[in-house]
């Protein structure tokens, strides 16, 4: 996965959900919609030397899962033994091993710029995520496909900032939610279809703010509303 790669993925999930080919770079996606999304951090792998993403504390021994593989080539991170007389010896000891590992990335493919990646493809800057593919700027993602700046949701497919959500699809700004697709500000609803700003409604479509409206009606005000988005 590369930045490009990864801005294609972010152009698919753009069209899919605003209806419009996506104005904005990646780093202009990242700090518009993404910038309250848990993310990783650049620093230096200390046994490299080169470039590595975390989500651990900046503050801690960093190396990256690569590195730590190299070394374990190298010696299979065995240390000649020494006395030990006391907790504080072993304690001592252990420090001078125990990295903590950035990077980790298990059965996965095509990833970058992330940590904490499982069963995984085509991730780019994020952490935590299991079983999904089409990842960029998301946050502990699961079974899902073309998620964008979205965090803790599973089973979710062409999202844009989606939060707490499962089985939902084609939207924006939909939060503790199921079965919700092509809609956007949704929160607390269950099976909608088109529906615009709405909280706690089951099995509805063409409604804004919890009122009914006609589809043409409807589809005149979701214009107005896309454009008051991307401005």
């Amino acid at each position: 996965m590369d930045v490009q790669n990864a801005k294609k993925i972010s152009d698919y999930i753009f069209k899919d959900v605003f209806g419009i080919n996506n104005p904005f770079s990646l780093e202009e996606l990242q700090k518009k919609f993404a910038i309250d999304i848990p993310s990783v951090q650049k620093i230096k792998c200390l046994l490299s030397k080169t470039d590595t993403w975390t989500f651990s504390a900046t503050d801690e021994k960093i190396a990256s899962q690569e590195a730590i593989e190299d070394q374990f080539k190298k010696d299979e991170w065995m240390k000649k033994k020494k006395p030990l007389d006391s907790v504080k010896d072993i304690l001592k000891s252990w420090e001078e091993i125990n990295y903590q590992t950035s990077e980790k990335y298990i059965n996965s493919v095509d990833v970058a710029q992330s940590d904490g990646v499982y069963n995984s493809a085509n991730v780019f800057h994020s952490v935590s995520i299991f079983d999904s593919k089409n990842i960029v700027f998301s946050y502990k993602i699961f079974d899902s496909n073309y998620m964008l700046a979205s965090r803790d949701n599973s089973s979710c497919t062409l999202g844009i900032r989606a939060k707490e959500s499962i089985f939902c699809s084609s939207g924006f700004e939909i939060s503790w939610s199921n079965k919700v697709s092509k809609s956007m500000y949704i929160h607390d609803c269950f099976d909608l279809y088109e529906c615009l700003f709405c909280s706690h409604l089951r099995t509805r479509k063409y409604c804004i703010a919890n009122m009914q409206f006609e589809k043409e009606e409807y589809f005149k005000l979701k214009k107005q509303v896309v454009e008051w988005i991307l401005k």
